[in-house]
């Protein structure tokens, strides 16, 4: 009781203690799994500048206190909600965009979720690549290098911005750009959240939209093969301005309520509208395979962004969470940089159609998705930011679901198994999609940008004071 309230009384910013209504929900995660319970928090701080930031690194310094950094809670494997008897510092709530359409520049703060961004974007019609998950993080997205929904036509998040402002191990204020601090600027472009401060605000940037186009595509399950090989093709080749990705999904049961499902889906940014008749000749390779359905919608970017973010009153089309629940999962990635032969796409229709029968039904199917690579991303050298896996022709996503707490071992174990099993297909994994089974996981997130990431960790952090699991450490 004695530390909570010396907290209080040191830090600032919108401080949530046990004692407090909503303890539960400030500290737990969007991982529903997760132990919070076995590791939680004595403190949440909810910093509303970085003055904020300052302080409550200072504080946890001082009084040698175990923390974790969260902006969007949406670190697969919860680390930054599980930290016993510590402290989370969180910068959800330093949330502002402030753009300038004219010198196509907008400053954002650290902690905003994808909702708000695109919404407050769009009001100015201006646009950055995004994410799909309606409650992701800025920071973590970003700083994680950041695939988004435009990232073909205007690369990944980190390629579009122009500085970061961080908080250091010692509270003191750092600025990160080609001009300033030009190695940390390098190390923020890809090299994962958390690892070597806090980020508070950042400046990127912005791009001019106007309508869209967004599709979606149903295939039966007979024509996996066929499909997968022909989107394996056509999704890194295809025009910058197609952004997609495959869905192949299996319910946990056989009724014949609950179909297998192939669905390619995704959005069309055409420079004009002039163009936007084009998208008819852009999807042709992948029409050639006879579709269930086929679904093309033109609108406005700021409402196709709503109807891809899951919180417009159309049906939405993509597959993500539009809210802020937590969920029952496990997921994890692999990259993939050749083609891949016949034998792999039937080894993943092999463990999809696999997939266990479950004694609850979760809210939506086991799957795996493959996000269409590419575009202007691959035109980035793999030295030039962190982010070192830039020649994925796609990146797979693993994502298993499951409801009844009996149901979680086999689940995981499916999901594992699923991703062990393409491992002679794929190279390294994304460090937004975190990992703990992944055991080399330095190497599969970082790859050959691994010792200079090192370099900069002994330089800005030369203690280490940033860690957690699976951070990046000051030596090899």
């Amino acid at each position: 009781m004695t530390q909570q309230l010396t907290a209080k009384a040191q830090l600032t910013g919108r401080i949530i203690t046990p004692q407090d209504p909503g303890w539960n929900e400030a500290r737990e995660g969007f991982a529903a799994w997760a132990p919070y319970d076995r590791q939680m928090p004595t403190t949440v701080v909810f910093c509303q500048d970085t003055e904020d930031v300052q302080n409550a690194i200072r504080y946890v310094r001082e009084n040698k206190l175990p923390f974790r950094v969260r902006a969007g809670r949406h670190n697969y494997e919860a680390y930054s909600s599980l930290v016993k008897g510590g402290v989370i510092i969180d910068v959800s709530e330093i949330n502002f965009v402030r753009v300038s359409r004219d010198s196509g520049v907008a400053r954002i703060g650290a902690g905003i979720a994808m909702v708000d961004m695109f919404e407050d974007l769009g009001e100015v019609g201006v646009v950055l690549p995004g994410a799909t998950g309606a409650s992701v993080g800025l920071a973590g997205l970003t700083l994680g290098g950041g695939f988004g929904v435009t990232s073909r036509k205007w690369g990944l998040m980190c390629d579009n911005l122009l500085e970061v402002k961080i908080v250091d191990a010692q509270g003191n204020l750092l600025i990160a750009s080609e001009k300033e601090n030009p190695d940390l600027f390098w190390a923020c472009r890809g090299g994962g959240g958390g690892n070597f401060g806090i980020a508070t605000e950042f400046t990127f940037k912005v791009h001019p939209i106007g309508n869209v186009v967004l599709f979606e595509v149903n295939y039966l399950w007979e024509t996996f093969e066929a499909v997968v090989d022909a989107f394996q093709h056509w999704a890194p080749t295809t025009d910058d301005s197609i952004s997609s990705i495959l869905m192949l999904a299996v319910p946990h049961t056989v009724s014949q309520q609950a179909p297998k499902v192939i669905k390619l889906y995704g959005q069309y940014t055409p420079d004009s509208d002039l163009e936007l008749p084009k998208i008819q000749e852009l999807l042709a390779p992948m029409l050639q395979i006879p579709p269930l359905s086929i679904n093309i919608q033109t609108l406005p970017a700021i409402m196709a962004a709503r109807v891809m973010l899951g919180v417009n009153p159309f049906t939405p089309m993509w597959n993500v969470n539009p809210h802020t629940d937590q969920q029952i999962f496990k997921s994890s990635s692999g990259i993939v940089n050749q083609i891949l032969p016949m034998e792999a796409i039937g080894l993943m229709k092999k463990h999809l159609d696999a997939v266990p029968l479950l004694s609850s039904l979760p809210s939506q199917p086991s799957m795996v998705q493959l996000l269409g690579g590419g575009g202007a991303v691959s035109r980035v050298p793999k030295d030039a930011t962190a982010m070192y896996w830039r020649d994925a022709r796609f990146v797979v996503q693993f994502d298993a679901y499951w409801t009844a707490p009996q149901d979680g071992a086999k689940t995981i174990a499916w999901a594992e198994e699923f991703r062990v099993a393409m491992l002679p297909y794929t190279v390294g994994a994304y460090v937004n999609y975190v990992d703990h089974y992944i055991k080399d996981y330095l190497k599969a997130y970082y790859g050959e940008n691994l010792p200079r990431l090192v370099d900069v960790k002994k330089k800005y952090d030369p203690e280490n004071f940033f860690k957690f699991p699976q951070s990046i450490p000051t030596r090899l």
